[in-house]
């Protein structure tokens, strides 16, 4: 869980470059989530009123597959010196206790008169994406020199 942090520089990145890892969501994850945000709805906290909508089990929140994922980006692609401008998602698929997802990046364009990259995002379940997304990336200036 205590990946380094890259320290991509804006150079070192190109349309192409990727960057992922996989996470196992606990219940704990889902439960320290609700406590954090005070979204208690009932399809999160419990199997029961889930089962009762059809659910196997209770449903993750998608934000916090999104709070997950920007790890992406503050860790592994640029790392150090990202300012994450904007992120979107989508969420396609429910998520549950147990299920071992893959959070992928691709940078799908840079814009080198300002800086600033988009990526694009998957998390996938085996085969399947549970959840799709952009995200604009900047990069915070370096320390001025007195």
């Amino acid at each position: 869980m205590n990946a380094p942090v890259a320290t991509l520089a804006f150079a070192d990145i190109a349309e192409g470059c990727e960057a992922g890892f996989e996470r196992v969501i606990s219940a704990a994850d889902i439960d320290d989530f609700a406590a954090l945000t005070g979204d208690i709805s009932p399809l999160h906290v419990s199997d029961a009123f889930a089962q009762g909508r059809g659910y196997p089990s209770r449903v993750a929140h998608g934000a916090l597959l999104t709070g997950i994922a920007s790890q992406l980006f503050g860790v592994h692609l640029p790392g150090r010196d990202c300012l994450l401008q904007s992120f979107s998602m989508r969420y396609l698929l429910p998520v549950h206790a147990g299920d071992r997802l893959h959070f992928g990046a691709k940078v799908s364009q840079k814009a080198d008169i300002v800086q600033a990259l988009t990526v694009e995002v998957a998390i996938t379940r085996a085969d399947q994406v549970v959840a799709k997304g952009k995200a604009q990336i900047g990069f915070t200036p370096a320390e001025a020199s007195p």
